[in-house]
């Protein structure tokens, strides 16, 4: 008997009837009755006898019924482990990302993945991605010029440009395009290297120069900094995204030569194979 076969005929065992079986089944009760005889047909034995609208078991499908147990019972707990991964599937997504990341990048990316109405449920980190998809928190991070991790699979979404911003009154507001030179004899608002992986990426650019990098106000957001430059002035440095929704009135921003680029990584735990509504996820995020 094969797996079908087993199907058919414990379900029949179970409930009795050719009609019952049709419906648990999803199939007519003459395509049932066709099914048992070509099966009896088929192995040479006897396993129902007819007694008014029901099937009686013979002797040796009871004994077939008893063999096979186990087999019903295996189906009984993928059944309900299909019920529990699908549950689980539908459940919210989970994403750590950066400030720059969700409020410039992810928000109209999530109304395209099917979000929008919050007919799909979403847990969504802000804090340190790295520490959030390795210990389980989230499925999978966004970040800026994430490093390669041997523990991580990464990919490049894209390249973000690195602008300087500053007030509108400030002397170099009128360039429209300053240096690393520029930056290095200002008052610069920029982040710490050591924790920053646009921190790091910044100070190579710098040093590749000829110059030092030393923030005279170290921050760990982008957002940051355009609080703290229109507040106290200087130049921060700034995402393209971060540039794009800035809402503070006299901030203005500059493209610098010999800047680079730094790219927005996708990362989630090399070998832990991903859920399938948060690849569903990542498979938007990939479009361009």
């Amino acid at each position: 008997m094969n797996l079908r076969e087993i199907e058919l005929f414990g379900t029949l065992m179970r409930v009795g009837t050719t009609t019952e079986t049709a419906r648990v089944l999803g199939v007519s009760q003459p395509a049932i009755s066709g099914q048992i005889k070509r099966l009896e047909a088929r192995l040479g034995l006897m396993l129902f006898q007819r007694a008014g609208n029901r099937l009686e078991p013979t002797a040796e499908a009871q004994a077939l019924f008893a063999e096979s147990a186990g087999i019903f019972a295996t189906q009984a707990r993928v059944n309900e482990r299909i019920r529990s991964l699908r549950q689980d599937d539908i459940a919210q997504v989970r994403v750590s990302a950066t400030p720059a990341i969700v409020e410039g990048f992810l928000g109209p990316k999530l109304a395209q993945a099917g979000f929008a109405g919050w007919r799909r449920g979403l847990r969504l980190w802000v804090t340190e991605p790295e520490e959030d998809v390795r210990n389980g928190r989230s499925d999978f991070g966004l970040q800026m010029a994430f490093p390669t991790k041997a523990d991580f699979h990464a990919e490049t979404l894209m390249e973000v440009p690195l602008l300087a911003v500053m007030r509108a009154e400030h002397p170099l507001a009128p360039t429209a395009q300053l240096t690393l030179e520029d930056l290095a004899r200002g008052q610069l608002v920029g982040y710490d290297p050591g924790w920053s992986p646009m921190g790091d990426a910044i100070r190579i650019a710098f040093q590749n120069n000829g110059l030092a990098y030393r923030p005279q106000c170290e921050v760990p957001f982008c957002s940051t900094v355009c609080q703290l430059v229109d507040n106290c002035g200087g130049i921060g440095v700034i995402d393209r995204l971060t540039a794009d929704k800035i809402t503070i009135p006299g901030l203005v921003c500059r493209p610098v030569l010999a800047m680079p680029s730094v790219p927005m990584i996708l990362f989630f735990r090399r070998g832990q194979p991903l859920r399938g509504a948060a690849q569903e996820l990542i498979s938007v995020l990939r479009q361009g």
